[in-house]
Order: C-alpha cells, then sequence, then structure tokens
C-alpha cells in the first residue's frame, strides 16, 4: 500500500472479536482509503499470510466509499481520530439444492435444518428433508395453501406445523401411528388465511386473513370438536353437511379474534419478547400491535403501501416490512410517533413479498421479490450486501413468494415451483 502524499487521517482500529483484535494506537494513513486498503493495514498488523477481507463500521455505518468521502457527507475534521470498527467479511450465501413442484410454492418454513414445510397453490404440504426427499404429501386443504408454520424440532407440542389456505381453515398436523396426519382444522374466518405465526413456546398460534380479522388459537388438539363454540355467522354447515378434503377433520375453534384492519391483514408475526403480543399488516398501509389476551390494537404505524410480509427481530427489536412499491422498511414498535419509518431499504424491481430476519444477529436480513431475487442486508448498510440470484435457468425472472431464514440456510420458493435452499455462513460476521 501506497501512503505517500496527500491528505491524512488518524484512525483506531477496534474489533469486537478478539481473534482479530489489534493494538488501539492511532495510526496516520491516507484520506483516500476505502476498506481493501483498511483491510491491507490490518491483515498487515495481524500479521496473516493468508489475508481475511475486512469491512469496516465508521459511526455505526459501513464505509463504502473513502475516508475522505465519509468525513466530508458526515462534516467531520479530519483533525480528529476517526475510530473504525473491523469485521470479518461475510461470503456471499451458495445454493446448495432445489426441490421441484408442480405449482407454485406460496410459502415455506424450516423446522430444523433437516425438516422443511413447503405449502403450495397446488393445496397440498409437503415435507422434504437435506437429502432431497420428499417424505410425506399431505392433502388437507380444498383450495391453495397460502402459508405454513413450524413447531420448532425441539418442541413438546403434539402439532408439527400449521397450514393456512384459501379454503378459510388452518389445519394442524402432527404425527400419528407413525405417520404424519391432520389432527384438527381451524374454522372461523370467512376469507383465504393469508399468514400464520406460531408463538417462542409452541402453544399458540395466530393467523392473519383477507376478511381484516386477526385470529388467535391453542395449538394443543381439542378433547372434542368444538364446531358448536363457532360464532354461528360464520361457521358454515356442521361437520355432518360439511364437505371437502377436511370436512371431517376435528374442529378448532378461537380463543379470541382481533378486529382493526380495513381489508386485507396479509402479515402477522409474534413478538419473540412479549408473547401476548403480535405484530400484523395489511392492505390498510398499517403495521400494527396488539396484546392478544386482551383483544386489545395497542399502536398503529401508517405507511403509504400496501404490507405484504412482515417480521421481528428480538436482536434488534426492530419490525422489517415487504411492500408493493419494492421497499423493505424498518420500524420500532416502541416509536410514538406512528408515521416514522426508522429505515427504507430500496433495491428490489418488484414487489417484496417476504422477508426474514436473521435468526442470531441485530442487523442481517433477507427479502424475496417478484423479480426473482433474494437480497441480503446488513441495515448499517443502505445497498444491499449480496443479491442471490437463481442457478437455475427456469427459475430466472420468476416471481419470489416465500422465503425463511433458518440457522445458516437461506429457503425461497415462488412461481417457479422450485425450493430453493442456499448455505448462508456468514452471519457471525455481522455481530
Amino acid at each position: 500500500m501506497d501512503s505517500k502524499g496527500g491528505a491524512q487521517v488518524q484512525i483506531r482500529l477496534l474489533a469486537k472479536q478478539q481473534k482479530y483484535a489489534v493494538p488501539n494506537t492511532p495510526i496516520v494513513v491516507p484520506q483516500q482509503l476505502q476498506r481493501y486498503g483498511l483491510s491491507e493495514i490490518v491483515n498487515h498488523l495481524l500479521g496473516n499470510e493468508k489475508p481475511v477481507p475486512f469491512d469496516f463500521l465508521a459511526d455505526g455505518q459501513f464505509l463504502r466509499t473513502t475516508i475522505a468521502e465519509h468525513l466530508k457527507e458526515n462534516s467531520q475534521s479530519a483533525e480528529n481520530i476517526l475510530t473504525l470498527e473491523y469485521v470479518e467479511s461475510m461470503l456471499p450465501p451458495t445454493e446448495i439444492a432445489s426441490y421441484s413442484h408442480d405449482d407454485w410454492i406460496s410459502s415455506v418454513a424450516a423446522a430444523s435444518t433437516n425438516a422443511f414445510v413447503v405449502g403450495s397453490y397446488d393445496g397440498v404440504v409437503r415435507l422434504w428433508n437435506a437429502q432431497s426427499e420428499c417424505v410425506a404429501e399431505l392433502q388437507g386443504h380444498d383450495l391453495a395453501v397460502k402459508c405454513v408454520a413450524a413447531v420448532p424440532a425441539q418442541s413438546k407440542s403434539k402439532a408439527e406445523f400449521v397450514s393456512g389456505s384459501q379454503d378459510c381453515t388452518a389445519v394442524a398436523w402432527g404425527t400419528k401411528r407413525g405417520q404424519q396426519r391432520a389432527l384438527y382444522a381451524a374454522r372461523g374466518h370467512t376469507d383465504s388465511i393469508e399468514a400464520v405465526a406460531i408463538n417462542p413456546s409452541s402453544t399458540h398460534f395466530v393467523t392473519a386473513s383477507a376478511d381484516s380479522t386477526i385470529r388467535f388459537w391453542s395449538l394443543a388438539p381439542p378433547k372434542q370438536s368444538e364446531d358448536e363454540m363457532l360464532d354461528g355467522a360464520v361457521a358454515g354447515p356442521s361437520s355432518k353437511k360439511r364437505k371437502g378434503t377436511n370436512a371431517q377433520i376435528m374442529t378448532k375453534a378461537a380463543v379470541g379474534t382481533l378486529t382493526g384492519h380495513v381489508g386485507a391483514a396479509t402479515s402477522v408475526v409474534f413478538n419473540k419478547d412479549q408473547e401476548s403480543q403480535v405484530f400484523s399488516g395489511g392492505w390498510d398501509h398499517s403495521v400494527r400491535t396488539w396484546d392478544v389476551a386482551a383483544g386489545v390494537n395497542l399502536s398503529t404505524h401508517l405507511c403509504d403501501k400496501v404490507v405484504l410480509d412482515i417480521d421481528y427481530s428480538s436482536h434488534s427489536r426492530l419490525i422489517a416490512t415487504g411492500h408493493a412499491d419494492r421497499s423493505v422498511r424498518l420500524w420500532d414498535p416502541r416509536a410514538e410517533d406512528s408515521a416514522v419509518v426508522k429505515l427504507r431499504l430500496t433495491s428490489h424491481r418488484g414487489f417484496v413479498s417476504s422477508v426474514a430476519w436473521a435468526p442470531d444477529s441485530a442487523y442481517m436480513l433477507a427479502s424475496a421479490s417478484h423479480d426473482g431475487t433474494i437480497k441480503v442486508w446488513d441495515i448499517r448498510s443502505r445497498p444491499p450486501l449480496y443479491t442471490v440470484y437463481p442457478s437455475d435457468a427456469k427459475d430466472k425472472g420468476k416471481k419470489l413468494l416465500a422465503l425463511d431464514w433458518h440457522k445458516s440456510l437461506l429457503l425461497a420458493g415462488g412461481e417457479s415451483g422450485s425450493l430453493r435452499i442456499h448455505s448462508f455462513n456468514g452471519q457471525e460476521a455481522a455481530e
């Protein structure tokens, strides 16, 4: 690295990862350095024979320009010492498998690194393992499956996953006599169930529906069918007269119903820090916080576009939402101002249909879009870290509708019918 000539600045280098720590004595470097030149300095100080790529954070944001440009953009003086935190650069996710389906994939959830639940527009729920084997095809719905949620593999719950459908029912599935079977059908919605979420304790789940309501259910199978507990206005025919694939499945009635959305409620997720709360989004451009036990809408945040998906991070305590204007928005549910978006991320060229926080990071986030790509974000940087394109030509340009991030795996699916599984081992570097 040539350090002769040009304006200079003093920097102090800090690393939270002890194995990469260097003396924090200020050093003088050229202001024209970018992260690659800074990475050379760190590797030199560490004495690394094989260089390790690093990213640098200045004032909590990734340095994506020269030091001089950063100082100018932030009105900082070169006379002061600039502190730069550095972390090991993450590797891009790599596609390791692709499982084909005959119809569009609407939803996907990983119960473990060896068990994947997939909902499809053909009305079938499929279970896959990591060996590319479809271990079960479950038929319990009369119309397209729109959403699935998996109970963590270590849970003692009899229900192992839940699927929601355009047929207005949510079916809980479990193992009976060594086979996957429907345990019950949750009835009460009057329109398509668009989203389902299970609480961290695996005791309850919530559903969001095109009928504008959110319903709260116990996950435990009922001891007997609860048809008589349904509201007469929505109960429909009795179990004897009911027709269809899940007509004879035992009925489950909701514990409570949350009303407030105007138009379809498209998405819902539990507050992992406070299980009595859920967050939801809908066609009415709102992100709402609910107390499910009290049945109260605690707060409403507004934007100017339809909310297509929602996820919550217990690490950052932020909500991420995907929108029809091709944006990802971040919200602080604790903020009192109902119209303040903490951050808006733009790079997609189509609707952002699904969002997923990294399970072990306060900063990492992934989004899937109708433009056929997955984008991996670090919220300390406005541009995405990576844009992941499909490896198979038949998947290119096809809408993505579903996304899940489980440990080091990113799962996505959509219009092409391919369940794309990516290995992503870089999130620890971003901590």
